[in-house]
């Protein structure tokens, strides 16, 4: 899995510039009929997600002012926000190989300067994993035995509180969600590879599946073997 930045750019308003460029600029068009044309980025590379933040599941965002030069390079970087100085450091480091279509001021090249925000996002596959300490969600290459097949349903072990994973977003609304999902219970018990088969109100669908990869069972086996069986369950969540 990449640790590049998914959607890492987003550029802002007026094309990139600071504030009081942009307020200097519109004065100077208004009383000068000056044209400026802001930079246009025509090569970028996405930061790298920090190793060791990436392996603990942690997100965030840097900001990084800089100058774009008469030839459409960066000059002088420097961070401006950022939730931990290894962002910045990989902003400014992506950054520094950006190459841009120069600023023009009534045609000709200038430097302006410009403020450029990077997201530092990980995949909800990747951070379960972190949660959970172990691969939730893997390739499996052995046989899966359909619990159908089984004399017995397999009953869970353990079963967390269902309300400790209602959606932050959805507190105090009274919303709730009926979910049928699948999943498969590995040789020692834990649940992989689950996976939404209906659901009735969107935005649940992380909390749902969060909560049943937290699901425990006995290791079942035939033949004295541990082996893989495929389940479905439906859980209601609500507050």
């Amino acid at each position: 899995m990449t640790r590049f930045a998914r959607n890492s750019l987003t550029l802002f308003a007026s094309a990139f510039y600071l504030c009081g460029f942009v307020a200097y600029a519109e004065d100077k068009q208004e009383e000068g009929s000056e044209e400026i044309i802001p930079p246009t980025p025509i090569y970028r590379v996405d930061p790298t997600h920090p190793d060791n933040l990436y392996k603990k599941g942690v997100e965030g965002e840097a900001i990084i002012i800089a100058s774009v030069d008469l030839f459409g390079g960066i000059a002088d970087p420097i961070v401006e926000m950022t939730t931990h100085e290894e962002f910045g450091l990989a902003a400014i480091l992506a950054l520094s190989e950006w190459t841009f279509e120069p600023a023009t001021k009534n045609g000709v090249p200038i430097e302006v300067k410009v403020r450029i925000p990077f997201k530092f996002d990980i995949s909800f596959e990747h951070k379960l994993n972190v949660e959970l300490g172990r691969d939730v969600f893997r390739e499996l290459d052995a046989a899966i035995i359909p619990s159908f097949e089984l004399d017995e349903e397999p009953m869970p072990t353990f079963v967390p509180p269902l309300v400790d994973f209602y959606p932050e977003e959805f507190r105090n609304t009274g919303e709730s969600a009926a979910i049928s999902l699948e999943f498969v219970i590995d040789p020692k018990g834990n649940v992989v590879n689950p996976r939404i088969i209906s659901i009735s109100k969107t935005g649940f669908e992380h909390a749902a599946l969060r909560a049943v990869s937290h699901m425990r069972y006995k290791a079942i086996k035939l033949s004295g073997e541990p082996v893989y069986v495929s389940l479905m369950m439906p859980i209601q969540l609500s507050e």
